[in-house]
């Protein structure tokens, strides 16, 4: 009798382990089942039940520290990304697919997942979008968030050994039109430490250090930017803005002009001196026939050159509204002086015309010149040229 009860025990003691077995085998299963049923809802673009699924597993501690596990879930939450219909369940869904796609490579060491399959293309997809949030941003004018996305474009595309200057070259560049001028700095002298070489690297960085007011570094950042880059009329401009801040343009200028007897057919040096000189904002240097006559000599040896046959333009329409501005301000009985001046006003409109239209064939998408041509049109009633404008 005691050696029955003794059997009954023992086998109820298998049964109880056999059943505890069971429960262990099936809560697993359940969660394998659960990344299995993420795996096929994804297949079938069913994205937010891949997601439900897949949440599931990651969360579940029998299946958290399995590589394809993080896979799927990277897979997953890039496809929300993507997806018009689901993108809007996770507004984070481009870095948790990100980290999804690091958490599986920190799992799987020997590189069972053979990670440039699936793995190392949808991290580069990653970076490329982070890369059109930027352009977008940049676009919106949100300058300091674009900087944010280009920089991480850079940094996640290091993963696949991929060195992306032009990520690297938007974000410095935005942190400057952010007004972020340290950063700017950082990420510029990161790529010059890359070994990418621009006359552009050099300006803003000089620009960044202006804005800092660190002249020492400016002036040194310009020298080798000269240095490397003698012709630029971007370095060029920023060294006369260098100066000028310290007031002592007109040493720049003076430079400048022996440039040009070195180099004549340097058109960009031209078109640097009409700048400073239709500058009216400083007073001291401003000189119209001066800037005229150097803008006119770049378009001579350039005549596709759009930045001076722009500026030439503007020049001309600044003018013409100071003297239209002049003539509104006459007494109501100022009627002949206000037809002179409004017909001089109109005269210098019509020297504008040419290059303005030029301009806008150079580049029909600027608006500020199409909204100047429109006005000129109407101004002189050429119906024909504003119907052309506006088709």
């Amino acid at each position: 009798m005691l050696n029955d009860n003794l059997l009954k025990l023992t086998q109820m003691k298998k049964l109880i382990v056999l059943v505890a077995m069971l429960i262990i085998a099936s809560s697993v299963f359940a969660q394998k089942s659960e990344r299995t049923n993420a795996f096929m809802y994804n297949k079938n673009a069913q994205y937010d039940k891949a997601k439900e699924s897949i949440d599931k597993a990651v969360n579940h501690p029998k299946t958290s520290e399995d590589s394809k596990t993080w896979m799927y879930r990277g897979i997953i939450y890039l496809n929300l990304v993507f997806s018009e219909e689901f993108k809007s369940l996770d507004d984070n869904a481009l870095e948790k697919s990100f980290e999804s796609f690091l958490k599986a490579l920190e799992l799987d060491p020997e590189d069972k997942l053979k990670r440039a399959d699936d793995i190392d293309p949808r991290i580069e997809a990653i970076g490329q979008q982070y890369f059109a949030y930027g352009v977008e941003d940049f676009n919106e004018g949100d300058f300091v968030m674009a900087s944010e996305k280009f920089k991480k474009s850079y940094e996640v595309g290091k993963y696949v050994n991929k060195v992306d200057t032009l990520a690297l070259l938007n974000a410095a560049l935005s942190a400057v039109r952010g007004e972020k001028f340290e950063q700017s700095i950082s990420l510029y002298q990161e790529l010059l430490d890359l070994g990418f070489e621009e006359a552009d690297v050099y300006k803003n960085m000089a620009s960044a250090y202006r804005s800092l007011g660190n002249t020492d570094a400016m002036f040194a950042t310009l020298k080798t930017g000269r240095e490397k880059y003698p012709d630029d009329a971007g370095l060029m401009l920023e060294e006369i803005n260098a100066y000028l801040a310290i007031g002592e343009g007109a040493k720049v200028v003076d430079d400048l002009k022996l440039l040009v007897e070195k180099d004549p057919q340097n058109y960009s040096i031209f078109f640097v001196l009409g700048t400073i000189y239709g500058d009216e904002s400083n007073e001291v240097m401003f000189d119209m026939d001066s800037a005229e006559l150097y803008y006119e000599k770049a378009i001579e040896i350039n005549p596709e050159y759009y930045d001076a046959i722009y500026n030439l333009g503007a020049l001309y329409i600044n003018q013409s509204n100071q003297l239209q501005v002049k003539a509104n301000d006459l007494p109501l009985d100022a009627t002949a002086e206000y037809d002179k001046l409004t017909e001089e006003a109109n005269a210098i409109i019509k020297k504008a015309l040419p290059h303005l239209e030029k301009a806008n064939e150079l580049q029909p998408e600027n608006e500020e010149t199409r909204a100047v041509l429109k006005s000129i049109y109407t101004r002189f009633n050429m119906a024909d040229k504003l119907e052309g404008l506006n088709n």
